[in-house]
């Protein structure tokens, strides 16, 4: 397991001076969050933005992607699956190997959505895997698709691809209807 500051915590700051403070504050290892990282590059490259992560001495473990509506069921998920795939060749770009999306879900869901949901975690398992990256499945407390760790884990032992994973997020566990029970 590995331990890293997410730059939602200081999204106000952008991504230069969010990542400028941490390592003054002694942290080393950080998540990079698409919409700062996209507001940076604005004016800066991506080379730029990799040289200010290895300047400040820091480590990237991961990336969140903000693409959605790639594990649900969705007429948008063609659009979704292009952006995640610019989303792939920048993270890749940055040399970060870990990736990840939120289930944000909130429609209703049928049996047979779940199915298919399994099946598009499998086939954004193989983008993921044409860029070398691992994606994560992050469980969302408000989400109706995906919102516990037991559901989670079910679907992406279903989609069964070795560049899926789920993301245990803290927060969310605890604040949604997980049990202490489900981590056994």
């Amino acid at each position: 397991m590995t331990l890293a500051l997410h730059q939602n915590t200081s999204a106000g700051a952008g991504y230069r001076r969010s990542l400028e403070g941490w390592s003054r504050a002694g942290i080393r290892q950080v998540e990079v969050t698409s919409a700062l990282l996209d507001e940076f590059l604005k004016t800066e490259s991506l080379a730029a933005a990799g040289r200010v992560l290895t300047d400040l001495g820091l480590t990237a473990v991961s990336g969140a992607c903000g693409v959605t509506e790639i594990w649900e069921p969705s007429p948008n998920r063609r659009a979704a699956l292009d952006q995640f795939k610019a989303r792939c060749e920048m993270f890749k770009g940055l040399g970060i190997a870990r990736i990840y999306s939120p289930t944000t879900a909130t429609g209703k869901f049928t049996p047979d959505d779940y199915r298919r949901g399994a099946q598009n975690m499998h086939e954004v398992g193989e983008i993921a895997k044409g860029f070398g990256l691992l994606m994560m499945v992050e469980a969302v407390r408000a989400s109706t698709f995906i919102s516990s760790l037991p559901t989670l884990l079910r679907m992406t032992r279903e989609a069964a691809h070795p560049n899926i994973a789920p993301l245990l997020d803290i927060y969310h566990f605890w604040s949604g209807l997980n049990k202490l029970d489900d981590l056994d």
